[in-house]
């Protein structure tokens, strides 16, 4: 193939010859892929790239626009209308979204370019696993995804090491205004936050986490938190909305189960030991310790030495955690730590034109941001930004 391509190229002339290949196995799951050859400049050599070692894998559900969709975005990357990682990322962007688009029937694709760039950043470096005959539907607004057992334990898995780089999760409890909510949801990433909950007993919480997830870049993991019996249902719509994991004070019942079918890493509560390794025997990956003012880092330090429990257990302290206290939960040894009002501020929380929130919003003007800004300064310098 690469001989012919090479030919080709000569014979016409061209920088570029590029393929996109895919083939399909006996149970309809098709395996894409692309090769590029370019032509050398001022005497340099000629070189080649391919995608066949990180592969898109998918069941079309419309056998046509795959082509187009490919060759449309390949060359939106080599024109670099929109930044790639060179001519390999063009390519594996081409690959990705010639295979979302056959994930919808019609003649027009309802993906956007937010979804291909999560799909970017969820896949980056590994083959794609988008769909299978028996998965669940995930995926964000107006377009959904099918996703396989395997497919989901790898989103959860990503999710949790970017939980652990991320040392702080914000929590946006919006009592008040949802507005205020999202600005304030989109103030704290810009000061350096990567992870914030939006928790389900919110003002109008869907659409928070939505506006959130439309506006805040794909490095910044959102979820849902305050899960009871009641809302386990509302883990898949979480999950359309863009979120990547999930909170309870205490453990639903169904809970755990349905988020890792739908992809979604499961953080339901525990308090001691013994209930936080019953959840460890339930594949739980990340505990959440509440409430963690209760109790204090050193019992935490303490708990972790035993070696099989420091070995194997994610913990997230949550409930009485400040920015003035989260170094001393970190070196206890806490995956990441949870922070509501004492963090977020209490303007989120209370009405806006009241007494309340004139004097939460000064607190946070006189204070709070000035905090916030030195917790994020923190974290990056214990876990910097990949460059």
């Amino acid at each position: 193939m690469l001989a012919c391509m090479s030919r080709l190229q000569s014979e016409w002339q061209c920088r570029y010859v590029v393929v996109c290949r895919k083939t399909r196995d006996e149970t309809g799951l098709q395996t894409r892929w692309s090769l590029v050859v370019e032509s050398g400049r001022n005497a340099e050599p000629e070189k080649w790239l391919s995608t066949r070692a990180m592969p898109v894998l998918h069941r079309t559900k419309d056998e046509c626009g795959g082509g187009s969709a490919w060759l449309a975005w390949m060359l939106h990357g080599l024109a670099q209308w929109r930044p790639c990682n060179g001519l390999e990322g063009a390519l594996r962007r081409a690959d990705l979204l010639a295979a979302l688009c056959q994930e919808t029937r019609g003649d027009f694709s309802q993906v956007n370019a937010l979804q291909l760039e999560r799909a970017e950043v969820a896949w980056e470096g590994k083959p794609a696993l988008l769909s299978a005959t028996e998965g669940t539907t995930v995926g964000s607004g107006s377009s959904t995804l099918m996703i396989t057992p395997v497919a989901a334990d790898v989103r959860r898995e990503q999710t949790l090491s970017s939980l652990k780089r991320a040392g702080v999760m914000a929590i946006v409890r919006a009592k008040g205004s949802p507005e205020v909510a999202v600005a304030r949801g989109i103030e704290l990433a810009a000061l350096g936050c990567r992870c914030i909950e939006v928790t389900l007993d919110s003002q109008n919480w869907a659409a928070v986490l939505a506006e959130l997830r439309s506006k805040l870049p794909p490095h910044v993991i959102l979820g849902v938190g305050t899960v009871m019996d009641d809302t386990v249902c509302e883990v898949s719509k979480a999950a359309e909305l863009g979120a990547s994991f999930a909170l309870s004070p205490i453990d639903p019942i169904g809970f755990v189960e349905e988020c890792h079918r739908r992809g979604v890493v499961a953080v339901p509560s525990a308090f001691t030991s013994n209930e936080m390794w019953a959840l460890h025997r339930r594949g739980v990956q990340l505990i959440k310790l509440f409430h963690a003012g209760i109790v204090s880092p050193s019992i935490l330090k303490s708990m972790l030495e035993v070696s099989p429990l420091g070995a194997n257990l994610n913990i997230l302290p949550s409930g009485g955690v400040a920015p003035k206290n989260a170094a001393s939960w970190w070196d206890a040894g806490a995956t990441c730590v949870g922070m509501g009002s004492n963090l977020v501020g209490k303007d989120v929380g209370t009405i806006p034109g009241t007494p309340e929130h004139a004097a939460a919003v000064q607190a946070w003007e006189q204070n709070g941001r000035a905090c916030a800004k030195e917790l994020f300064a923190a974290v990056e310098e214990r876990w910097p930004t990949a460059t």
